[in-house]
């Protein structure tokens, strides 16, 4: 199939079976669908429009969900797609998406043509997600050493990859032209790289790796690569994740966890005085996401972590839980089962997770999973009287 190519799909509704709440399976369950990374933007403005990856030509490539009309675009087409970094243009005009581990593509939503911003140098891979700024201006992403690199299809690779110390730079890319310079480089795995929303002159990102091997995972850099910094150090035990900015920049939101309990912690971290503050106590999820505010967020209930050394001292009893958290009233609530199989699939280790966001309008929550088959998207639809 080719870029342009349309096609009609047919939801399917239900009303989850612990909680009433109204759900909409958006995506076949014979092929291979998911959403890009929770942080990443992928409704336009209006709601109505989804970015969404798919198998549907046989190529896992991008579309765009018209959502009234149930009916997806073919924007991309080919091997070779990163479907998880790509990401809308704040004025929906554009898709902006890495392909080949090599070239960083815009597509223009209009036409589907698509123009090459930048290519990675031989000697390095692109890795990992590609974040913007908010005016989407630049983005910053991660480079490892083609020598260092091996692609990381199991847990078993992540676990030794941390190993080998790879080669690795967070490059600043410009969107206008592909000039690029390097923000910082290191002998450590790094990932995650994040613009603070409003805020260019400040980039989060990861020390990555076995969580409960990795000392101090998140980290802080001036734009111009100077004053690296902790966002924390870990406490005995302590393993933080999934770390990502409250869109209005207002804090840093992460996942704690201890090893040997069976509750996380919601913690935040104000860039301005420093502070880390543990925010609520909640059931294990793995990933959040927050409103445009922070005043709300949701997370997927998961099972024991598979991404840290001693797996037996982190062993939980599995969650099959999205959850629904108000951080003023500290008051949480089951939204809807997702019953994800957190599985890898076909040597991808992230197409099984919920990864589960808002939608523009705060009345939903966007997240995949393969329960009823292959991994498909779904919108849950949050009750009015969901706290009670």
């Amino acid at each position: 199939m080719a870029k342009g190519s349309i096609i009609t799909l047919h939801f399917h509704h239900y009303k989850d079976v612990g909680t009433g709440a109204e759900v909409t399976r958006l995506t076949p369950t014979d092929v291979l669908c998911h959403r890009n990374y929770f942080y990443q933007k992928c409704f336009t403005r209006c709601g109505n429009r989804l970015l969404f990856a798919a198998e549907f030509s046989g190529q896992r490539n991008y579309y765009l969900l018209d959502i009234p009309r149930q009916q997806a675009t073919q924007l991309t087409e080919g091997a070779g797609d990163n479907t998880f970094g790509g990401f809308l243009s704040p004025d929906d005009r554009y898709l902006y998406y890495v392909k080949n581990e090599r070239e960083l593509r815009k597509v223009d939503l209009t036409d589907y043509s698509e123009t090459l911003v930048y290519r990675v140098p031989d000697e390095w891979t692109g890795y990992g997600t590609w974040v913007a700024n908010s005016a989407c201006t630049h983005l910053v992403g991660i480079e490892i050493d083609r020598e260092d690199w091996e692609p990381l299809t199991d847990w078993s690779i992540f676990h030794t990859f941390y190993t080998k110390k790879p080669r690795c730079r967070l490059l600043r890319v410009d969107l206008s032209d592909g000039t690029t310079r390097t923000v910082h480089q290191d002998n450590v795995w790094l990932g995650h790289p994040i613009y603070r929303p409003f805020d260019d002159s400040c980039v989060a990102f990861c020390h990555e790796g076995p969580h409960d091997l990795v000392d101090a995972r998140m980290w802080l850099v001036d734009d111009d690569g100077s004053n690296v910094r902790k966002v924390k150090s870990h406490a005995p035990g302590e393993s933080c994740t999934h770390e990502f900015w409250v869109p209005d920049g207002s804090a840093l939101i992460y996942v704690s966890y201890l090893k040997g309990q069976q509750a996380r912690h919601i913690c935040r971290f104000d860039p301005a005085s420093g502070d880390n503050e543990v925010m609520m106590t909640m059931p294990a999820c793995s990933h959040l996401m927050s409103n445009h505010d922070g005043t709300l967020l949701v997370g997927d209930g998961s099972g024991s972590p598979v991404d840290v050394q001693d797996a037996q001292g982190y062993t939980i009893d599995n969650d099959p839980w999205l959850y629904v958290f108000d951080t003023k009233s500290k008051r949480q609530a089951r939204l809807a089962a997702h019953h994800s199989s957190w599985r890898v699939l076909d040597g991808d280790r992230q197409v099984t997770h919920p990864h589960p966001s808002f939608t523009p309008d705060n009345k939903q929550v966007l997240f995949t999973s393969d329960f009823e088959g292959q991994p498909a998207l779904y919108l849950a639809r949050l009750p009015d009287n969901l706290f009670g």
